[in-house]
């Protein structure tokens, strides 16, 4: 409903908006931290079962404008980081309520941004300054390093009691890929049945061995060194559409019409035959006339593949995805070492190896589709936090530790200034302690005495005082291996700060 407000009830505005926030993220609260639950959404279209906060917002298609603020910064922090996605909204909402005590003690709106920005600043050049260079003595190290990256991200997932396996996955698929690579040519391929521990990696492109038609049998196992076609051209004679019309003089003329048919999609299988393709890989069909005739001639085929195997495809072999017979030649086709067909489970692969451009192809095993979707954004999340520590390089200590240093060393910051600049800059670092008192919390511990805990260890520069959620007690968080990428948290920090920025200048609704 259209609703317009006075711009002199400023006030008004900010507390209906924050409500609006606070209901949001109540939605995603619960799902922070390694004792986090998880949401179940049941349509006519799909299941999901998920803790991840982008998904459950994006899910949840909520039509008000300032809750798709939320939802926006949300899919933007998993797209650009991978993790966090919770946890910037939760701040987001918590600045917004730290502002609207600062704006009903009369502060101005844009004295009030001015100061979060300000806050904002100083907390990244704190997080620059405590932040860890990961060692790169030897391979080994760092190997370790970024598993406890990966780890630390994976324990508050649907996976985390099997973190430790799927981070070693991880971080060698990352190494294998190398530090710039396109997350297009990592494939995830899930397969109902078995277990999560038999879940596995495959250095090349894996994809469902499609449909075929009678005498696909005969088409053999492996093809070693082939040239491959990659095309969207439908190989394959089909009937004309309803009404159409075709007008004859004679009945001869007919038969000429169904010869020049047969002459046109003998020709295009002709041509390809005698450029030595040895596979051919369509996104349109590939009728049995052409899967029988590539058979005979030990021509590998498949139709009607997705879109993104096929991309995948065409990329990892270096091959152009053409749309014409006349356009190939030895430039527009691509190669790789072998192609080989292999069963997995109760499906069928092809898996294209030692292709030009490295490729991955994940499989994973679980009881349910519903479960490997779920794993499935696991392991996207895990991949993009690995992928942001080896080109940052950087680290820096979870538990809650980090906000909890960053909210003593404001506070202290603020202490040295004065008037309504001390207040602002006194509430920023209040907002900060939300994200270890929602750790707390969802762990079923007494997050007052924690967090004063931690106030005053950090107080006395115990950095990387943390939260133990297993034993409820304090612990070092560097020292315990509970690291997370300083890219993550200054990426948390500009866009809950700027999210929260745009809401307070929101003065009406029209």
């Amino acid at each position: 409903m259209k609703q317009k407000i006075s711009s002199d009830n400023i006030k008004s505005m900010i507390n209906s908006n924050a409500e609006i926030c606070i209901r949001v993220t109540d939605y995603i609260r619960s799902t922070l931290g390694p004792c986090s639950m998880s949401k179940v959404f049941f349509s006519k279209e799909t299941n999901i079962i998920t803790n991840d906060g982008a998904t459950i917002l994006n899910t949840l298609n909520i039509p008000h404008p300032i809750s798709k603020i939320l939802v926006e910064i949300s899919k933007s922090q998993d797209f650009e980081v991978g993790d966090g996605t919770t946890s910037v909204c939760i701040l987001a909402t918590e600045l917004i309520i730290m502002a609207k005590y600062l704006i009903e003690e009369g502060l101005c709106v844009n004295l009030v941004n001015k100061g979060f920005r300000k806050s904002c600043i100083i907390c990244i050049q704190m997080i620059n300054e405590i932040s860890k260079k990961i060692e790169n003595t030897n391979a080994k190290t760092i190997k370790k390093s970024l598993m406890s990256c990966c780890a630390t991200s994976l324990n508050s997932k649907l996976i985390s009691t099997k973190r430790h396996i799927f981070s070693e996955m991880i971080v060698n698929i990352c190494i294998y890929m190398g530090e710039e690579f396109d997350l297009n040519m990592i494939s995830v391929k899930n397969i109902t049945g078995g277990c999560i521990n038999d879940s596995f990696f495959i250095k090349g492109i894996g994809i469902k061995k499609p449909f075929s038609y009678a005498g696909s049998e005969k088409q053999f196992k492996k093809y070693y060194f082939p040239k491959i076609l990659v095309t969207d051209i439908e190989l394959e004679i089909k009937p004309e559409k309803n009404n159409a019309e075709s007008k004859i003089k004679y009945i001869q003329d007919f038969q000429a019409i169904i010869d020049a048919e047969w002459s046109i999609i003998y020709e295009k299988l002709d041509k390809i035959c005698k450029s030595k393709i040895k596979a051919v890989f369509s996104k349109s069909s590939i009728g049995d006339l052409s899967t029988q005739y590539f058979a005979e001639r030990g021509v590998l085929c498949g139709g009607r593949i997705s879109s993104d195997d096929v991309n995948r495809i065409a990329i990892g072999t270096c091959a152009q995805i053409i749309s014409s017979i006349s356009d190939i030649n030895d430039f527009t086709l691509g190669r790789c070492n072998l192609i080989e067909e292999r069963q997995i489970g109760e499906e069928r692969f092809l898996i294209l190896s030692g292709c030009k451009s490295e490729s991955v192809t994940i499989i994973l095993r679980g009881a349910s589709d519903n479960l490997l979707q779920e794993i499935k954004r696991c392991l996207n999340d895990g991949i993009m936090i690995v992928k942001k520590t080896i080109k940052n390089q950087t680290i820096v200590g979870g538990a809650g530790s980090i906000e909890m240093h960053l909210s003593c060393k404001l506070r202290k910051y603020a202490n040295s200034l004065t008037g309504q600049n001390q207040l602002i800059v006194s509430k920023y670092a209040r907002a900060l302690e939300i994200i270890p008192k929602t750790i707390c919390e969802n762990a079923g511990l007494d997050f007052m005495n924690m967090v004063s805990k931690l106030r005053y260890l950090h107080t006395n520069s115990l950095n990387w005082a943390g939260i133990d959620i297993e034993k409820g007690k304090i612990l070092n968080s560097y020292q315990n291996y509970i690291w997370e990428p300083s890219l993550t948290k200054i990426s948390i920090l500009q866009a809950a700060t700027e999210a929260a920025c745009s809401i307070l200048t929101i003065d009406s609704m029209l």
